[in-house]
C-alpha cells in the first residue's frame, strides 16, 4: 500500500517548453499527443523558477520574482525513460522541431538550477560540443 501512494505522489511524466510562438507549441501539443505525455507550456516569468518546481517535484516552491524572462527557447523533458525520450525527440525531428539546441532530461542537478540557470548550462554545452563545426 505504502508502494501505491509514492507512486501515485511522483511526478508526472512531461515536456515542459518555454519561449515558443502558437505555432510551433500547436506541433509540440501534437507531439506529446502521439507521445502520451502531458505537455506543460511555460509563462515567460517561469525563467526565474527551479527546474524542480517547474517540473513539479516536491519539495520546490515558486521563487518571488515574477518579472523575470529569458528570450532563449527551452525543451525540457521530465520522468521519461531513455526509450521514450528517444522516441519524442525522434517525433519532435519528424515534424520540424530537430534545431531547437537547448533540450535537457530533468536530473538530480538540474533540478535546483533556475530555467535561467539551466539553459546557460545548455548553451555552454553546446558550444563545447560544436567547436570547430563552423570552420
Amino acid at each position: 500500500m505504502a508502494m501505491k501512494s509514492r507512486v501515485m505522489n511522483a511526478p508526472k511524466q512531461q515536456l515542459l517548453i518555454y519561449g515558443f510562438d502558437n505555432e510551433t507549441t500547436d506541433k509540440f501539443k501534437a507531439v506529446a499527443e502521439r507521445m502520451k505525455t502531458e505537455l506543460s507550456v511555460l509563462p515567460p516569468e517561469s525563467a526565474a523558477e527551479q527546474v524542480g518546481y517547474l517540473a513539479g517535484f516536491a519539495g520546490f516552491s515558486a521563487r518571488a520574482d515574477k518579472s523575470a524572462s529569458d528570450p532563449r527557447q527551452c525543451v525540457i523533458f521530465s520522468c521519461m525513460d531513455g526509450k521514450k525520450l528517444s522516441r519524442t525527440v525522434d517525433d519532435m525531428r519528424a515534424n520540424g522541431l530537430g534545431g531547437i539546441p537547448l533540450k535537457a532530461a530533468v536530473t538530480s542537478v538540474n533540478q535546483k538550477m533556475t530555467l535561467s540557470e539551466l539553459m546557460d548550462e545548455l548553451e555552454k554545452e553546446h558550444r563545447i560540443m560544436h567547436k570547430g563545426e563552423d570552420k
